[in-house]
């Protein structure tokens, strides 16, 4: 018999790492079964179709969560961005038509990368203050704005596939 489904919250714990941390690991845990449940399964068409003006594909949404979570990580951090990953979002998130298949393989390589910076973390990391444009902050802030973003947009990537669901059944 099955297990029934544990939403990554109610998991507990992950263990050999701060409690925060791991609370950051639930949240990406969540964002990550959200795009295999709603964005694993279409083809190009669905994939990266665009249902309004100024509202973006389930393509281009997966790619931005994977390379601004990345991007987070890397300031929150103290690391250079390299110069290949600096887009815009709306860059990131313009149809592009690649392969669905490739899109979700280099999301979920960025989302690896992510989680193993975070469970890297050590307590004084926290505190260190990162330069994010104009601005300096404490790492603290950046990196817990990685799981409030991914979940933020993976709440886009359900509605789209609400929306795509509803317009291929006419």
């Amino acid at each position: 018999m099955s297990q029934p489904y544990v939403p990554p919250f109610l998991r507990g714990d992950v263990e050999g790492v701060p409690l925060l941390v791991s609370v950051w690991l639930r949240s990406l845990e969540e964002v990550e079964e959200t795009v295999e449940r709603w964005a694993a399964d279409l083809g190009p068409e669905g994939f990266w179709w665009v249902p309004a003006p100024e509202t973006n594909p389930i393509g281009g949404l997966v790619r931005h969560i994977g390379g601004a979570s990345y991007r987070l990580l890397l300031r929150g951090t103290g690391q250079e961005v390299p110069e290949a990953l600096r887009l815009r979002p709306a860059e990131e998130m313009a149809p592009s038509g690649r392969e669905p298949q490739a899109v979700l393989a280099e999301f979920a390589e960025k989302m690896a990368q992510v989680k193993a910076g975070l469970r890297g973390l050590q307590p004084g990391d926290l505190e260190r203050v990162v330069q994010l444009g104009q601005y300096q902050v404490k790492a603290i802030y950046l990196l817990d704005h990685i799981a409030a973003h991914a979940q933020h947009h993976a709440g886009q990537i359900i509605v789209t596939r609400k929306l795509w669901n509803a317009q291929t059944k006419r």
